[in-house]
């Protein structure tokens, strides 16, 4: 047993002391040789996590997770144990360990405004597995240091237990990863898990979304140690990092759908048709034949143009072919000859669509849309 200890412990050391602190990538490119010994170590990791906080056993919320999770994983470059649970504690956080075991707590899931975030988030974590970063920063911090190595291996020689150098070893790489990554594997983990979300069908926007209400909540939550903002630190530079990644690539910046806002939805009451943005009334007429097929296709106009990065500039009544005519960028939304009886013009059309925006904005008004 102690020669076999010495063994797993000698490829360990190995695993952590060939990082280097540099890289012509974030990090060195990962070994499948290690993949046992990292799903070995996260297990362990897992173990002790579990014995600490407790786990939430939801068969309908760990599915919808899985159901994620098998969307991403083709996309990886190593075959790890890639899983996910789901940890009870009212602090927004999420992490991975080594192998692919990845936690969500239900204040991460609470924070989070829909599944292409969820997905953001997780794929950030795989990722992170993925590249052997808690590896790469456990070797930064010196958690795992020679001499700590060698007091284990020294252990084993003497009669230690090897589950016992495993456990340490575990318990190190958490002290690394329930501390911070460095900035550069953070924003590795963003720019590679904004290609995964695309590749995978998901808006590559949700990495943007949930930084950017990350730095609000840290803001309005200063007093607190929030999980999330105490590992995942330097909001500000991975939120423009991020920007210019997507935007170098060519990516559409469309946060409307991922943060689950301005929906446009047609609503009645007695006599009268409503066509709603955000549950507000945008604008009624009586209900009938005509204004029903205006309010329909009015809705369809609305919910193809609206977008939470348009610029007041960007919503305009002009004259075209003879006609009065509200625009929203180069998309005809409405006309003057449309109108029905007392509805309203179309510049206090405009004037609503930026008040609907502006309501829009101010879950995040720090966010600088325009960009």
């Amino acid at each position: 047993m102690a020669k076999r200890s010495l063994r797993v412990l000698a490829v360990f050391a190995a695993l952590f002391l060939s990082a280097s602190s540099a890289f012509a990538a974030a990090s060195p490119e990962p070994s499948d040789k290690t993949i046992k010994r990292e799903i070995k170590i996260g297990r362990r990791g897992a173990q002790e996590i579990e014995a600490q906080i407790p786990r939430v056993l939801d068969p309908s919320a760990e599915a919808k997770l899985a159901m994620i999770a098998s969307k991403l994983t083709p996309y990886l470059q190593r075959d790890l144990e890639y899983s996910v649970r789901i940890l009870d504690m009212k602090e927004p956080n999420a992490f991975s360990l080594p192998g692919g075991m990845t936690y969500f707590t239900t204040g991460m899931l609470d924070f989070l405004k829909s599944e292409d975030e969820i997905a953001a988030v997780m794929c950030h974590e795989f990722i992170h597995a993925d590249r052997a970063h808690g590896i790469v920063q456990a070797r930064r911090n010196n958690v795992l240091s020679l001499l700590t190595i060698a007091g284990l291996i020294a252990a084993s020689q003497t009669g230690g237990n090897a589950s016992a150098g495993i456990a340490a070893m575990a318990g190190g790489l958490q002290t690394a990863l329930m501390n911070s990554y460095s900035i550069d594997l953070e924003k590795e983990a963003d720019a590679m898990g904004i290609d995964v979300l695309r590749r995978a069908g998901y808006n590559p926007s949700a990495m943007l979304t949930m930084m950017e209400r990350m730095k609000l909540e840290k803001m309005k939550r200063a007093q607190y140690q929030l999980g999330i903002y105490q590992t995942h630190p330097d909001d500000e530079e991975r939120v423009e990092a991020a920007l210019k990644y997507l935007r170098s690539n060519g990516i559409a910046i469309e946060r409307r759908d991922v943060v689950q806002s301005l929906k446009v939805a047609i609503d009645r009451e007695i006599g009268e048709i409503r066509l709603m943005i955000d549950g507000d009334v945008f604008v009624s007429a009586q209900d009938n034949e005509a204004s029903e097929r205006l309010f329909s296709e009015l809705s369809e106009r609305l919910d193809g143009t609206l977008e939470l990065e348009l610029a007041p500039y960007d919503v305009k009544t002009v004259e075209t072919g003879g006609e009065n005519v509200l625009m929203i960028r180069r998309e005809k939304l409405l006309s003057e000859a449309e109108l029905l009886p007392g509805m309203p013009s179309l510049q206090d059309l405009r004037d609503r669509i930026i008040a609907s925006l502006n309501k829009a904005r101010r879950g995040n008004m720090i966010t600088d849309y325009y960009q």
